[in-house]
């Protein structure tokens, strides 16, 4: 995004003017190009590891000639990702992306070192990336000293050979922490009796939730279906038969706005955030959108984390509760960026 400079958030500003054509200062891309790479996603979750392929992209661009090879528990989602893994083994441990050569150039990817990079424009305007993905992938470019070619959300996406179905919606109700800011069952259940409420359609819904969620009665008389706890491969054809996914600030919800089907589009993603900058985590593409809480919103501006130390229910209160979010402006917002309103 491009703001004024005046409204720009805190970020580091980039020692190169990368809209103008700017390049970075050289770097390791000889020795990545002679010696390949390993990029070490950490033992993190699954938006971790979804984000985190960005700096994958990046690497990929200056060796495309070079076979990449997957190891870490997501094995099997993997293997449908759009950069072309030739190998793809379950383990416990990490998540790791390598090419197959001898002593590579190891490449650790760490969320929460890299901070906002700010692109100057001019004397008054300044261009804004937050998103994790571009965060990464900047981080890399610079690393490399070479100047890479995406702008934007520079992700894989994940394939499905599902079709959409009209007036089809996916939520995905799995809590973050700490759970009692997130929407609940119910308040998902009241997000989809306002759209039925607000739109006579043949609707149907899918709801992704956990094994140990209850809310008795909360979807009666609701064309709905519970999913509880579906492997990722499950979830990935899921999305990609959804119009819109609205879902809580978790990698679910990442993957779905990742969910491309055999015609390149995706669903329509509205993620929900009570705690994190809704501008980091978020995979930057067009169809993903935010409702994010005021302290949602003001950890984006400070460009900070909230560790479970700094996030007292005392102290914040409703700005840091996603309950305090009316379902009618979640489905109201949700619907316009289906293109229902």
């Amino acid at each position: 995004m491009r703001v004024p400079v005046e409204q720009a958030p805190f970020g580091r500003v980039l020692p190169y003017r990368r809209s103008a054509g700017g390049r970075p200062e050289p770097g390791c891309a000889e020795l990545v190009r002679s010696r390949g790479w390993i990029v070490d996603l950490g033992q993190r979750g699954l938006a971790e590891l979804l984000l985190g392929l960005s700096a994958v992209t990046a690497l990929r661009e200056v060796t495309p000639e070079l076979p990449m090879h997957y190891s870490g528990p997501e094995a099997d989602l993997l293997r449908r990702c759009g950069i072309p893994v030739e190998s793809a083994k379950h383990t416990w441990g990490p998540h790791v992306v390598r090419t197959a050569t001898r002593s590579p150039v190891r490449f650790r990817v760490d969320p929460d070192e890299p901070q906002t990079w700010l692109d100057q424009l001019g004397s008054d305007e300044v261009e804004v990336h937050a998103a994790l993905p571009m965060r990464h992938y900047l981080a890399v470019e610079q690393s490399l000293g070479t100047r890479l070619t995406a702008d934007a959300a520079p992700l894989p996406r994940f394939t499905s050979r599902r079709t959409a179905d009209r007036w089809h919606v996916v939520f995905v109700a799995v809590p973050g922490w700490p759970r009692n800011l997130e929407f609940q069952l119910a308040d998902f259940a009241a997000v989809a009796a306002e759209l039925v409420a607000g739109i006579d359609a043949p609707w149907r819904f899918s709801v992704v939730t956990t094994r140990s969620a209850t809310a008795p009665g909360a979807f009666d008389g609701l064309p709905a279906d519970l999913h509880r706890e579906p492997g990722t491969l499950a979830c990935l054809d899921l999305f990609a038969s959804a119009e819109l996914v609205v879902g809580t600030d978790s990698g679910l919800t990442q993957l779905a706005a990742l969910a491309e089907r055999a015609d390149g589009t995706g669903p329509q993603v509205v993620g929900l955030y009570s705690r994190h900058a809704h501008t980091k985590w978020i995979t930057g593409l067009t169809g993903h959108h935010a409702i994010a809480t005021r302290f949602a919103q003001m950890l984006a501006l400070a460009d900070r984390e909230a560790g479970p130390a700094d996030l007292a229910d005392t102290t914040w209160g409703a700005a840091a509760d996603l309950r305090s979010v009316q379902p009618e402006l979640v489905a109201d917002f949700a619907a316009r960026c289906a293109g229902w309103r």
